[in-house]
């Protein structure tokens, strides 16, 4: 493998000044584990997880930037408006 092998996963745009706003929420015990379906680059400290529990999907957020992390989730939708959300999220259009 050559030394220039690039590692990075996706980089999400940046927010747009439009970009809808995402009603983040603590993160909440639940029954059922999270299934993450795709994530954002690691070496960013503001990483997001596409993911589906139960039936729905949700994204989670990570703000690396606070000790302790600060996690959140935007609401649990069907998982096509959860996907809908996560190409928002990387295309800049929601925040």
């Amino acid at each position: 493998m050559s030394d220039d092998y690039d590692f990075h996963g996706t980089h999400p745009a940046p927010p747009d000044p439009e970009a809808v706003p995402v009603r983040w929420t603590p993160v909440q015990q639940r029954a059922e584990p999270a299934r993450v379906k795709d994530y954002t680059c690691e070496c960013l400290s503001l990483v997001f997880e596409d993911c589906r529990a139960g039936g729905q999907g949700f994204i989670r957020r990570y703000d690396r930037s606070v000790q302790p992390w600060a996690i959140a989730e935007s609401p649990r939708v069907r998982a096509s408006e959860a996907e809908m959300l996560w190409r928002q999220l990387i295309n800049g259009k929601a925040r």
